[in-house]
């Protein structure tokens, strides 16, 4: 016996099915476990209403692309400052100069990722599936897992619509981070 399916999308934007006869109740989503209401049942005997068909929404993004190519260069950059200084010039540096040039490839990365993200999490935000950064951020956390907290753990605290400020932010966090890492590994240097 087929039971009838209805289909919906759930508040984390995912497509999810669910039997008729739970129209109207509550539901857990399969991907992000939350729970949705289903939506209610339609009555068999109306007849389907002619709706507008809907307005598409503008193709701009939710920042300037200037942003993005700010991203992407600084990734590139850190990426080759690590590339020089681990397969080109490590044998010549000694551990304090790699100390002091650590931050110059890894500012940049950091900066560029965080960038990345938090433009991936205003346009959550601009979709609808989230008022907040802070809740467009535990999305993320909800569907990747708690293993992506630490990384998303700036997101979760700023309250700014900004990713050039929240990668800002965050790359001035994870300054701190590598500071005391180098004092604790490196204390003489």
């Amino acid at each position: 016996m087929n039971r009838q399916q209805t289909e919906f999308h759930a508040s984390c934007g995912h497509l999810i099915s669910a039997p008729a006869d739970l129209a109207g109740q509550n539901v857990r989503c399969p991907h992000c476990h939350r729970v949705v209401p289903a939506p209610a049942a339609h009555v068999p005997y109306a007849s389907p209403a002619l709706t507008p068909s809907p307005v598409p929404r503008p193709t701009t993004s939710v920042e300037p692309s200037a942003l993005t190519t700010l991203y992407v260069t600084a990734v590139v950059a850190g990426v080759l400052g690590a590339a020089c200084v681990y397969l080109v010039m490590f044998n010549e540096l000694d551990e304090s100069e790699l100390v002091t040039i650590t931050p110059l490839w890894f500012f940049p990365i950091v900066f560029g990722l965080y960038g990345f993200v938090s433009q991936r999490l205003l346009r959550r935000i601009s979709a609808g599936h989230a008022a907040t950064l802070s809740q467009a951020a535990r999305l993320s956390v909800d569907v990747a897992g708690f293993w992506a907290l630490p990384a998303l753990f700036p997101f979760l605290v700023l309250r700014w619509r900004s990713s050039l400020l929240v990668s800002l932010t965050a790359a001035a966090f994870w300054a701190v981070l590598l500071w005391f890492f180098f004092s604790a590994v490196f204390p003489t240097l």
